[in-house]
């Protein structure tokens, strides 16, 4: 569901729809003003760029090999207050999961009024997700999912079964369908087809928790354990067994080594984003236009629209998967000429591997800075929803009749937010990068020549990144 969607979506609609005459749902998601930047825009891209690349110069001045470690402050937790907190946060889970699939199928069929569509979309996909990034990740130990799984572990006869390397590639999966659900299917908005979704994540991986068991396959096939686990690490703030830690920003990322797997859903997670700020900007439009208006697929966009393809799908299904596919050869260049930079002294594959955390604290800043007008906006849906979950007429907190306020966030605002967050974002990535090259290269000499090519790379996304936001934002 994508609330407050930029007009441009229904300038690209049109585009198809005059071309072909295929229907498609009109969403917006910005302002009807935009903000005129005092400076042009490449002065911004180029401040951008250079700040990232200062970063590379502050974290080589700054981490050193026999340098102190990262400061860590861990704070006991009483162990009573500790397990009443784990009930009371699983507890809330299981009951907002019964609450998607109450109102779900018996409440208003509306998206912007039914509690599960609007709770998913905008609570939990955007605001959890941020909120486990950037305070503390507590979908992990409220995971309704991994509560109901271990009530059926206990009752489960046979040890943990051992799943090949090969499992890995099912959260890659996941995600991406994840993402096609949100981006291209017109089912993210029907809120009885969401139930059906959660639904069947429901049964899949309860069925594989009791399979293979709940340990196994909640840490290899989840991809929302990943997820949350990955996003948990770049938090400030962990939980630890007995006490409370506190960290410097993305720290939690230093000498986390994933499988390839692993490494392709981070790529994944950026992906996913850039392809959905990207499809606003007029790059995107004049991409539709040419492919409508090309008289060589002018003849197979009619026949697949003559067999009932929806053309606008077919287009941003390959965008998403192309999207996807192009980051990962990307990231695979980057990686070879790093290798290459610092005289292969270190494995490819370990270095696949080794970088792949450090582009977290970019996929976290593009979330935030994508995001940041849709959930100030469209959470504001929920007050009128929680006082009459069901439709009912009931006015439970005197929130039923609250309409979105738009003026909650400006144009200027967002830009601002969103250049600060990428700027942010990529610097973090070079300081986990640079501890990672410490940690895996033989020698300092070899980290540094490493790191070239990589704040190269950073620079250039950030300028792309923050090219792509600013084009619905800025004039």
């Amino acid at each position: 569901m994508r609330l407050g969607r930029m007009p441009l979506r229904l300038g690209c609609a049109a585009i198809v729809v005059m071309i072909l005459g295929a229907p498609d749902p009109a969403q917006a998601h910005a302002f009807a003003e935009r903000y005129d930047l005092p400076l042009p825009l490449g002065f911004y891209l180029a401040g951008a760029g250079a700040a990232v690349a200062l970063s590379f110069v502050g974290s080589f001045l700054l981490m050193r090999p026999g340098r102190a470690p990262l400061p860590v402050f861990d704070f006991a937790l009483p162990p009573a207050i500790a397990a009443l907190a784990g009930q009371a946060i699983r507890a809330l889970g299981i009951a907002l999961l019964a609450a998607v699939v109450l109102t779900g199928l018996f409440g208003p069929q509306s998206p912007t009024q039914n509690f599960a569509t609007v709770f998913i979309w905008v609570i939990w996909w955007v605001g959890l997700t941020l909120a486990s990034a950037l305070v503390i990740d507590v979908f992990s130990p409220g995971n309704p999912f991994r509560t109901i799984a271990n009530w059926l572990d206990g009752r489960r006869d046979g040890p943990e079964r051992p799943l090949s390397s090969a499992w890995g590639w099912v959260p890659v999966a996941g995600l991406l369908a994840i993402g096609w659900f949100e981006l291209v299917s017109d089912h993210s908005e029907d809120p009885r087809a969401m139930v059906m979704l959660v639904g069947t994540y429901s049964v899949l991986l309860l069925a594989g928790a009791f399979w293979a068991g709940a340990g196994t396959w909640f840490a290899k096939a989840d991809p929302l354990t990943q997820l949350f686990a990955l996003l948990g690490r770049c938090a400030p703030l962990a939980v630890r067994p007995g006490r409370l830690r506190l960290r410097l920003p993305a720290s939690g990322l230093v000498g986390l080594e994933v499988s390839v797997p692993g490494a392709v859903f981070i790529i994944c997670l950026i992906a996913m984003v850039l392809f959905d700020g990207l499809s606003e900007t007029p790059a995107w439009a004049g991409m539709l236009d040419w492919v409508t208006r090309s008289t060589t697929l002018r003849p197979w966009l009619l026949d697949l629209r003559g067999a009932g393809v929806d053309i606008l799908k077919l287009i941003r299904t390959a965008g998403l998967f192309g999207m996807a596919l192009l980051c990962v050869l990307l990231y695979a260049g980057l990686i070879a000429t790093m290798r290459a930079a610092c005289g292969r002294q270190a494995p490819a594959r370990r270095l696949f591997t080794g970088f792949a955390a450090s582009l977290l604290p970019i996929a976290v800043a593009y979330h935030l800075a994508h995001y940041v007008s849709y959930l100030a906006l469209a959470s504001q849906l929920m007050l009128p929803i929680l006082s009459d979950p069901m439709g009912w007429g009931w006015d439970l907190f005197g929130t039923a009749n609250h309409r979105v306020d738009i003026g909650v966030i400006d144009a200027q605002s967002v830009w601002w937010i969103a250049a600060m967050a990428l700027i942010a974002g990529h610097a973090l990535s070079v300081f986990v990068a640079h501890a990672e090259a410490l940690r895996i290269m033989p020698d300092q000499r070899a980290a540094i020549r490493s790191q070239l090519p990589m704040m190269v790379f950073m620079v250039g996304l950030t300028s792309l990144s923050l090219w792509i936001l600013s084009q619905p934002i800025v004039a």
